[in-house]
């Protein structure tokens, strides 16, 4: 049941964030045959998407930190729970300056996530925590990345201004990952 449980919140996870980078395919000049290309990500996505992983984050840091787990999740926890109230609060902020909406529903798949996290307590608890914080950070630095190399400025700079704390959260949490892997 556990490893079935597992499967399921890797799938849900990856159907939540799949489309955070989305790719078309382009017949590159000379190639012979077609090339992943990464079209660029418009402001209004990427402020749903980062707004998205960044509340799902947020919520499950302070699941993790205010329950009995491992002292390495806990601390790691208590940390990206702080990481992410600040996070939120420039997001917000950048959408605020730029008359851009952000969603006021979470994601449903986000919500599955969470109350599968819920329950669960000690080792199991922090073993989960520690997988969707990869994964989750992997797919969010991907988020990151892709508006990076979007054509509007302002996208562009607020995403490199936010990467390198990305970089050193997801090298945190691999620490942590390490700590409580099976």
């Amino acid at each position: 049941m556990n490893v079935f449980r597992s499967l399921m919140l890797a799938l849900v996870l990856g159907a939540a964030l799949s489309g955070a980078i989305p790719s078309v395919s382009a017949q590159g000049q000379g190639a012979s045959g077609p090339t992943a290309q990464p079209r660029p990500i418009e402001p209004d996505e990427f402020l749903r998407l980062a707004y998205s992983s960044a509340t799902l984050q947020g919520q499950i840091a302070k699941i993790a930190a205010s329950r009995d787990t491992r002292p390495e999740v806990k601390g790691y926890a208590a940390a990206a729970a702080d990481f992410r109230t600040s996070l939120l609060q420039r997001i917000e902020a950048f959408a605020r300056e730029r008359n851009m909406p952000l969603p006021s529903v979470k994601e449903f798949e986000h919500q599955v996530i969470i109350e599968n996290l819920e329950p669960l307590d000690y080792l199991a608890l922090s073993r989960r925590y520690a997988e969707v914080q990869m994964q989750a950070l992997e797919q969010e630095i991907g988020i990151y990345q892709a508006a990076n190399r979007a054509p509007n400025q302002e996208v562009k700079a607020f995403a490199s201004q936010i990467l390198p704390d990305l970089e050193r959260q997801q090298a945190e949490a691999r620490k942590m990952y390490e700590a409580v892997k099976p």
